[in-house]
């Protein structure tokens, strides 16, 4: 492909291919302007349902993506399930029944209370996904029930098999089910309206184009603000660049839980 080309097709992709990205209004300045330079149009949820109405959720948490949504998978097969707001309330554990984690090989909530419409979506995502792998390759959704309902708050999966948390609950289970866990300290991540937020919450997976091969993507996960200030820091890099994977972050910003960055 010819430099003139290569430039008019990235061009034409970032005018109109554009992918949505659902977060908080309440991320930092750095992360918007960089999902902006990279592709992506932010879609800031204001402390309304996506629908418009009044939040029924705690106003502390009414902008954040991962109480109406849940992200199937994490990378270029992704898709992003949309609740219905109307089944969320003010307290745990009405406004949790949507904040699970979905990757290719685990569905991870307090199943106790996980919406059933979001399960299935799940699963019908997860067979679309794999059947056009060989009968010898498929594999079920395995489903892990944990103790704590802010799940995706929580936990940030790094891959399908990959999960960094500070819950107990959570690293348990999943190192139960034979994941690669990295457990870390609980606090040290601010969360407006709390003591403090999350590791998952302040973070989220993005596909980039390569500008040296445009069919080829590269995977990244961004964090609103700065990771350099959690004492866990180093263990966290290595572990997600372990993974082929490309951490992002803005050193000045404070490192803040905004309920998760979902990418379409």
């Amino acid at each position: 492909m010819s430099f003139a080309l290569l430039f008019f097709f990235l061009l034409w992709y970032y005018i109109v291919m554009k992918r949505k990205v659902y977060l908080s209004q309440l991320a930092s300045a750095p992360l918007i302007d960089y999902l902006n330079n990279n592709g992506f149009e932010p879609a800031l949820l204001t402390g309304r349902s996506p629908d418009g109405a009044p939040s029924p959720v705690h106003e502390a948490i009414s902008s954040h993506a991962d109480i109406y949504m849940c992200r199937l998978g994490l990378w270029e097969d992704a898709a992003i399930f949309t609740g219905d707001a109307h089944r969320l309330g003010s307290d745990y554990p009405q406004d949790i029944v949507y904040n699970a984690v979905c990757t290719e090989k685990f569905f991870i909530h307090n199943l106790k209370y996980t919406d059933e419409s979001l399960m299935r979506a799940a699963e019908e995502w997860h067979a679309a996904r794999f059947q056009r792998e060989p009968v010898c390759r498929r594999r079920e959704l395995r489903f892990i029930s944990v103790p704590q309902g802010y799940t995706r708050c929580c936990c940030l999966p790094v891959d399908d098999s990959a999960f960094i948390t500070s819950d107990e609950g959570i690293a348990k289970a999943l190192d139960r089910a034979g994941a690669d866990v990295l457990p870390i300290q609980k606090g040290h991540i601010a969360l407006p309206g709390f003591d403090y937020g999350f590791i998952g919450g302040c973070a989220g997976h993005l596909s980039l184009q390569d500008i040296n091969d445009p069919g080829a993507a590269r995977r990244v996960i961004v964090f609103n603000g700065d990771l350099a200030s959690h004492p866990d820091f180093q263990d966290i890099m290595t572990f997600i660049k372990d993974c082929g994977i490309e951490p992002i972050y803005f050193s000045d910003c404070p490192l803040t839980d905004i309920g998760s960055i979902l990418a379409e």
